[in-house]
């Protein structure tokens, strides 16, 4: 074979090899953008926690809506604690009975969240909007108001933050080079920043009882990280910032620790800064008549505990809501 024949057929076989790596390319590329459309278009069929996260918006709007001579207008915030255990009708009911007030309330919910989150939340969809609940009610429990990074950064990016947040995202929540590099990726790519749910939905097709597995691996977990972070000095920074921003707006913060089946105590860091501070603590953690048969997975309340925290709730903070009518 003479060497032009050669060099000839080398010449083809490179630009068989170039075309089929620009179609493979080409293909990853189209496959990644419909993934990224289907996404954005049709994010909520993926998880409710999603459609939550998408109706931030509308809740902040729905409060903003409210007219304060209808009666005082409440935000509960927290995770998935509180999306099963507030019972806003009976809350509202056993304020009535107690002190004679109207509420009108929202609640702001999103799963396996913190203060890490809630803080962005806070103040990105209400002290920025300048739209300002009378009380801000903040459900927690255990470690959930101490100061450690969010563990959803990808969360932050596409439904809590702002490019204004940057500051405070790189001071609590971003520490390396990595975490800022990932956070931006979050920010622009819907399919990047619900990988993880993404994920989950096609291993639970591939994996039998992959879910409940992996629930139970990142229960055992958290359980690690609390012991390690009993170690630690704690603080409570970021919880100062969020007083700080509900003082500004005029906004009454209170922090209610709410029952779960696991007893918990208060940090004595903790307490300084609620008795150092314009917010007042509730001590909810026992609630009379709800028993641990009443948490129906091992951690959230159901119905009729619900109720009974919710009235139990309302009767210890009706004298504060009260004092804030005057």
């Amino acid at each position: 074979m003479s060497t032009e024949t050669n060099n000839t057929l080398k010449s083809e076989t490179s630009e068989k090899k170039r075309g089929t790596e620009r179609y493979a390319v080409f293909m990853v590329a189209s496959l990644f953008l419909l993934l990224e459309l289907s996404i954005r278009i049709g994010g909520e069929s993926l998880s409710k926690d999603i459609a939550h996260l998408r109706s931030f918006p509308e809740i902040a709007q729905k409060m903003a809506d409210f007219d304060p001579g209808n009666g005082t207008r409440i935000l509960f915030l927290g995770n998935s604690l509180t999306r099963h255990g507030v019972d806003q009708h009976a809350f509202a009911e056993t304020v009535k009975e107690e002190v004679g007030l109207t509420v009108q309330s929202v609640k702001m919910n999103p799963d396996n969240t913190d203060l890490a989150d809630w803080f962005y939340a806070y103040r990105t969809y209400f002290a920025k909007s300048g739209i300002k609940p009378d009380v801000l009610i903040v459900g927690f429990e255990g470690v959930h108001l101490r100061d450690a990074p969010s563990r959803h950064p990808d969360r932050l990016a596409q439904y809590y933050c702002t490019w204004s947040d940057w500051p405070d995202l790189c001071k609590y929540d971003l520490k390396t080079f990595e975490d800022r590099v990932y956070f931006v990726f979050c920010k622009y790519s819907a399919a990047f920043g619900n990988r993880d749910r993404i994920q989950k939905r096609v291993l639970d097709k591939l994996i039998p009882d992959y879910r409940a597995g992996m629930d139970e691996l990142n229960s055992r977990r958290n359980k690690s990280k609390k012991k390690e972070k009993k170690k630690k000095p704690l603080s409570f920074e970021k919880l100062q910032k969020l007083i700080a921003i509900a003082d500004a707006q005029g906004t009454k913060i209170i922090l209610a620790a709410m029952p779960v089946p696991e007893a918990y105590e208060f940090d004595a860091e903790f307490l300084e800064v609620v008795e150092n501070s314009s917010a007042v603590l509730v001590d909810c953690r026992t609630v009379e008549g709800i028993t641990l048969p009443m948490f129906f997975d091992g951690l959230h309340m159901d119905e009729q505990a619900a109720k009974l925290y919710s009235c139990e709730l309302a009767t210890k903070i009706g004298p504060v809501l009260n004092s804030l009518d005057q």
